[in-house]
């Protein structure tokens, strides 16, 4: 008894340090949790963690690819800038660089590379030259052929009225029609001075006067033929030399001499010498020429042959229709505003009564359709010249040498916002010299104010012209200003234009055509409309798309 009251004190201290030591066991991983969360970190558990440096060096990186992209991106597209400079260069006939400059890309370049960057080229890539060269190669395959043309759209209106007793009876003249031009030109250098042109254009065959084809014809397609071509040598850039189907060599499209869709058969010649700063102004003087042949008959002249009605002595041979156009113009330059242009001219014509024939039955199958092979609906339009019977084939003038004098002036004009008006005068006098019979004299006169070049140009024009019946050849002349007859006529003329874009123009033409003189009036002189006849209007409302 005495044993266990002497023993229980140390049985319950024994129990209270198995419960305090059980306590601190469960106690402790707790606490080393909390003491391992607020001790700092090693040096090892930093290294495992990324850094701000780390982050940014991807997007560094990224930045310096996209600028090397950039950078590609540049080089190419100044390596093709001077390959097509390189290109032009050879295609003119310039002497090849071995440096080529290269300017700065404006599309291409931010803010780090705004200035030029010079290219070198990759020693494994082909050279500016090489690529040059075959693209030269592959061209020439083809041909360095360069496409231009234009479509005119119009309405073409002409009106006269009826005459009335005591005048000779004329019928009236009521003709609205719609009508089309399409011209396709292309062009090539053969060699540095030596190129050649051609145009393919729209119109009926028999017509010298016109290259519109009318909406009619009911679905059949219109003739697409040989309008132009030439040859065009150049040794110096002085002389120029053509031969082939082309202009006439003084065509200035004034509609004075020569209607704007006549081509020639033949040859022409120009020289122009230049000048440098003189008292009288004068910067080049153009010397030129031109010879056409119109018509090959080669036949013996019989009684009443064709050519024997046209004048031709019977017995001999039948000798070509010839045009020989010579003269000077001379080029002033007062200032930057003021320029002007003058000179004269005379028209040889050989055998001119043929063109006539052409415009009769006979003379048609003579003259005409063996040139071109095929069978033509009727002789060649635009008479309007005197000749000595009515229908006949011989011209009341004895012959056409045709002098004139020519004058233009131009202004640099005056602007209105960002559209310039240049104005042009220009004044042409004419006297058919062979020949002392009345009529034979004619004259224009005519003012342009403003130019087409961009959207919202706009232009005016008038022009006055006098063509007696003995002055000029009627087939060769305009036939706006001479509707139904190219001279013996007065006629007023107005034109307004303006630029719907940069390559499309709207047009409006109006004409007032008066007669001068009628059949009878003097010896041997038969017209197809006297001065009888009422006005005649015409308007012309059209849309030009040039390519």
């Amino acid at each position: 008894m005495t044993l266990s009251i002497y023993n229980r004190p140390r049985h319950i201290a024994l129990r209270l340090g198995f419960s305090l030591a059980l306590l601190s066991f469960c106690l402790l991983p707790a606490h080393a949790q909390e003491l391992a969360k607020s001790a700092p970190r090693t040096p090892a558990e930093l290294s495992s963690e990324p850094t701000v440096t780390e982050r940014v060096r991807p997007l560094e990186s990224e930045l310096e690819r996209q600028n090397t992209k950039l950078d590609e991106l540049q080089k190419t597209l100044l390596e093709q800038q001077a390959t097509i400079k390189a290109l032009l260069d050879k295609l003119s006939a310039q002497p090849a660089t071995t440096a080529v400059a290269v300017t700065s890309v404006k599309e291409a370049e931010t803010p780090a590379s705004a200035t030029a960057v010079a290219v070198t080229p990759d020693p494994q890539t082909p050279t500016v030259e090489q690529r040059v060269t075959k693209l030269e190669g592959q061209t020439l395959k083809i041909g360095a052929v360069r496409f231009s043309g234009d479509f005119r759209l119009r309405f073409d209106g002409t009106f006269r009225s009826a005459t009335h007793p005591p005048n000779p009876p004329l019928a009236n003249v009521q003709n609205a029609r719609a009508r089309y031009r399409l011209r396709l030109n292309f062009d090539t250098d053969i060699h540095p001075n030596l190129s050649f042109h051609g145009q393919l254009a729209t119109g009926p065959l028999n017509n010298q006067l016109s290259t519109n084809q009318d909406f009619t014809s009911i679905a059949v397609r219109a003739p697409f033929t040989l309008s132009e071509a030439w040859i065009d040598y150049h040794p110096t850039k002085s002389i120029q030399l053509q031969g082939g189907r082309l202009q006439d060599i003084f065509a200035d499209n004034s509609r004075f001499l020569f209607d704007d869709d006549v081509r020639f058969n033949g040859f022409n010649e120009k020289y122009v010498a230049s000048f440098k700063h003189n008292g009288a102004y004068l910067t080049s003087l153009e010397l030129r020429a031109g010879q056409y042949i119109l018509s090959t008959p080669n036949v013996v002249v019989a009684p009443n042959s064709p050519l024997a009605h046209a004048g031709e002595t019977v017995g001999t041979i039948g000798r070509s229709a010839t045009l020989f156009h010579q003269g000077v113009l001379a080029n002033q330059t007062f200032n930057k505003k003021w320029t002007s242009q003058f000179g004269g001219d005379i028209q040889l014509y050989r055998h001119p009564n043929q063109i006539q024939l052409a415009s009769t039955t006979e003379g048609l199958v003579l003259l005409v359709q063996p040139g071109i092979g095929i069978a033509l609906s009727g002789p060649l339009p635009g008479t309007g010249t005197a000749i000595t019977t009515p229908g006949g084939a011989i011209y009341t003038a004895p012959g056409f040498q045709v002098a004139r004098l020519t004058y233009r002036l131009n202004y640099a004009g005056f602007t209105r916002g960002d559209h310039a008006f240049p104005v042009t005068f220009n004044l042409q006098v004419a006297r058919n010299v062979a020949t002392q019979l009345e009529e034979r004299d004619a004259m224009l006169a005519a003012l342009q104010v403003g130019r087409i070049t961009k959207r919202g140009d706009t232009a005016f024009l008038y022009l006055f012209t006098i063509k007696g019946a003995n002055s000029m050849i009627s087939q060769v002349t305009d036939d706006d200003l001479g509707t139904n007859s190219g001279t013996n006529i007065r006629t007023s003329h107005f034109r307004f234009e303006y630029g719907i874009t940069r390559k499309v123009t709207f047009q409006s033409l109006f004409f007032f055509q008066h007669s001068l003189r009628r059949s009878g009036q003097f010896p041997n002189f038969f017209v197809p409309i006297g001065d009888f006849a009422p006005t005649t209007y015409r308007v012309q409302q059209q849309v030009v798309f040039a390519f």
